[in-house]
C-alpha cells in the first residue's frame, strides 16, 4: 500500500473544476447552483506589518469551517479514484479527504511496486491538471502479509529521484497497521496516547475543584474509553465467555488504571467491585455490545453482502493469471466458496430474525442491545457475589448492581464522594485494613478504644471515642442500621462528614474547612 497526502488540500480547490465535476457526476442542478452560491463572493486581504492590502476575490478555496467542505473535496478528487481504478489492474483506492491510500494485491512484492509506480504516474497527471501537490516527504510504503518470510518485504519504489522504502507499520486515518496485520502497532499507539489522556484528566481534576467523581467518570466514558476501544470491533471476538484475548487484556489494563485514577481507589481494590462502584461495565462486555451493534447494522444494511462480493472479486482476480493453477488452489477456492454459501445462509436467517425483532421495537435497536449487555454484566456481578459471599464480604459486595450509587454522589463534593466510596469498599486508611496489608508503621489492627479491629463500621457505629459525633450523624442520617445508612444519599453524606471530622484519615484533614 502506498499512502499519499495532498498539500494544502482545501486551499487549492478550483471552483470551476469542482462545479464541472459535479456536472459530470450528474448532480442535481439545484445542488450545483447551491454550491456555486456557497463558493462565490468570497474575498480576502493580507495584513502584514500593520498594513492591510486591498480585498481580492478568492477563486480556489474551500473554507474548512463547514461540514460540507469535506464532502465537496471528495467530489473534487473523485476523478483521481476513477482514473486509478480504470487501469484494470489489481488495485483499490481508499480515500478520505486529502489522505489517499493506493492498495494493490498480487503474488509478488516486485510486481506490486511496479503497479504502484503506474498508479502514482496517474496521480501525478491528475495533480498537474487540478493544481494539486503531493507531499513527497509524507509518502509511505508498506507490504501486508501474514507470511512475511515468503516475500521480499524490503522491496522499495523509485519515483523519479525519490526512493520510497518499505516501513513496518503505517498510519491509516487513526489506525496503526503493521505488515502482519496483527494490531500490535495500533495497541501500542493506544497505550502511548493513554498516558497523555490520563495526565490531561489529572490536570482537569486538580485545577478544577468542582470536577467531582461523576464528572470525571463522564469524561472517561465519553472520551477516554472511546479512544481505547477505537476500531476494537474489527478484531474482537464476540461472546467469548469470560476468556480474554491478549489484546483485550492490554485494553482491560488501561481501563483498570483509568478507573482507579477516576475513583481515587487503591491498587488492592478488586476490579469487579470498582466497576460496580463506578458503574462502568467491564471492557469485554462493552466490546461485545459494540460488536453486536456493528453486526446488526451490517446485517440490516446489506454491508455483509458487499464485503463478501469484494472478497470473491479479489479471489477471482488473484487466480486470473496466465499460469497453470495448481489443483490444490482450485480445491481451496471451492472450499472458500462453500464457506461463503454456508455463511450466507446463516446471515440471511439471522437478518430475518433481527429485522423482525427490531421492527417490533421501532427505533430502539441500540437500546435493546445495551439492555441485553447490562443483563450480561448483572449476571457476571451476581456470580462474583456468590463466589465471595461470606461473613467477611465488604459492604459493596452485599449490594446488587445499580447506577443508584452514581446518582447518590452526583451532588457530593470531591472529598465526600471519594470518602463515600472508601467506606463502601472498606479499603481505607484504618488500622484493620493497613495491618492486613502489612503496611510499615502499623503494628496492630486495634482501635484507640482498645477494640480488636478498627474498621469503618466500628468507628462510625460503636467506637466510644467518637460518641459525640455519632449522635449528630445518626440524627442527620435518620437511620441507625449501618447497612441502610451506606445506601441512602442523605445518610451516606452524614457518614462521610463524620469520618472527616474524626481526622483519622490524613489525606482528608485539610478538607475540613472546605467541606464542613
Amino acid at each position: 500500500m502506498l499512502s499519499l497526502d495532498v498539500v494544502e488540500a482545501f486551499n487549492r480547490v478550483s471552483h470551476i473544476r469542482l462545479l464541472h465535476t459535479l456536472k459530470m457526476k450528474r448532480t442535481s442542478s439545484y445542488i450545483i447552483e447551491w454550491t456555486r452560491s456557497f463558493l462565490e463572493n468570497r474575498e480576502t486581504s493580507l495584513i502584514f506589518d500593520e498594513q492591510t492590502s486591498d480585498m481580492r476575490e478568492i477563486n480556489a478555496d474551500i473554507s474548512q469551517r463547514f461540514l460540507i467542505s469535506s464532502i465537496l473535496f471528495l467530489f473534487f478528487n473523485a476523478s483521481l479514484i476513477e482514473k486509478c481504478e480504470a487501469l484494470k489492474i489489481k488495485i483499490k483506492v481508499l480515500n478520505f479527504v486529502n489522505n489517499i491510500n493506493i492498495l494493490v494485491y498480487d503474488r509478488f512484492t516486485e510486481e506490486i511496486c511496479r503497479t504502484l509506480s503506474k498508479a502514482h504516474d496517474v496521480c501525478a497527471k491528475w495533480a498537474c491538471t487540478h493544481d494539486a501537490t503531493f507531499a513527497s516527504e509524507k509518502y509511505e510504503l508498506t507490504h501486508f502479509t501474514r507470511k512475511s518470510k515468503r516475500f521480499n518485504m524490503m522491496t522499495s519504489i523509485q519515483i523519479e529521484s525519490l526512493i520510497i522504502k518499505s516501513k513496518l507499520d503505517v498510519r491509516v486515518l487513526e489506525m496503526q497497521l503493521n505488515t502482519k496485520l496483527r494490531w500490535d502497532a495500533h495497541l501500542q499507539q493506544i497505550e502511548t496516547n493513554h498516558v497523555t489522556r490520563m495526565l490531561t484528566l489529572s490536570h482537569l481534576e486538580v485545577f478544577t475543584w468542582k470536577a467531582i467523581f461523576t464528572k470525571a467518570r463522564q469524561v472517561y466514558s465519553a472520551v477516554v474509553r472511546s479512544e481505547i476501544t477505537f476500531e476494537a470491533s474489527v478484531w474482537h471476538q464476540r461472546d467469548k465467555k469470560d476468556e480474554l484475548s491478549s489484546k483485550e487484556r492490554r485494553l482491560e489494563t488501561l481501563q483498570n488504571q483509568a478507573l482507579r485514577h477516576v475513583a481515587k481507589a487503591f491498587k488492592r481494590v478488586n476490579i469487579e467491585t470498582l466497576e460496580t462502584e463506578t458503574y462502568t461495565s467491564s471492557l469485554h462486555v462493552h466490546l461485545n455490545m459494540l460488536q453486536n451493534k456493528i453486526t446488526l447494522h451490517s446485517w440490516i444494511n446489506d454491508q455483509t453482502q458487499e464485503i463478501r462480493q469484494a472478497c470473491e472479486l479479489i479471489c477471482i482476480r488473484l487466480t486470473r493469471v496466465n499460469r497453470v493453477i495448481s489443483r490444490s488452489l482450485v480445491i481451496k477456492k471451492k472450499v472458500l466458496l462453500n464457506v461463503f454459501i454456508q455463511e450466507d445462509a446463516k446471515i440471511q436467517s439471522r437478518r430475518r430474525w433481527y429485522t423482525f425483532f427490531f421492527t417490533m421495537i421501532s427505533t430502539s435497536d441500540s437500546i435493546a442491545i445495551t439492555q441485553y449487555h447490562k443483563d450480561q454484566w448483572n449476571q457476571r456481578w451476581e456470580k462474583y457475589r456468590e463466589r465471595v459471599a461470606d461473613v467477611n464480604a465488604i459492604s459493596a459486595q452485599r449490594l446488587h448492581l445499580s447506577n443508584k450509587m452514581i446518582k447518590m454522589r452526583d451532588d457530593f463534593q470531591k472529598a465526600e464522594s471519594i470518602l463515600a466510596m472508601y467506606i463502601r469498599i472498606e479499603c481505607i486508611d484504618l488500622n484493620a485494613y493497613l495491618y492486613s496489608r502489612n503496611v510499615s508503621g502499623t503494628n496492630s489492627s486495634r482501635c484507640d478504644c482498645e477494640w480488636s479491629h478498627q474498621t469503618t463500621k466500628h468507628v462510625l457505629m460503636h467506637c466510644s471515642n467518637w460518641s459525640h459525633l455519632r449522635s449528630r450523624m445518626l440524627q442527620d442520617a435518620d437511620f441507625s442500621n449501618y447497612w441502610i445508612i451506606i445506601i441512602i444519599t442523605k445518610s451516606l453524606r452524614a457518614v462521610a462528614k463524620m469520618m472527616i471530622k474524626t481526622k483519622l484519615l490524613k489525606q482528608f484533614r485539610v478538607t475540613k474547612t472546605l467541606v464542613l
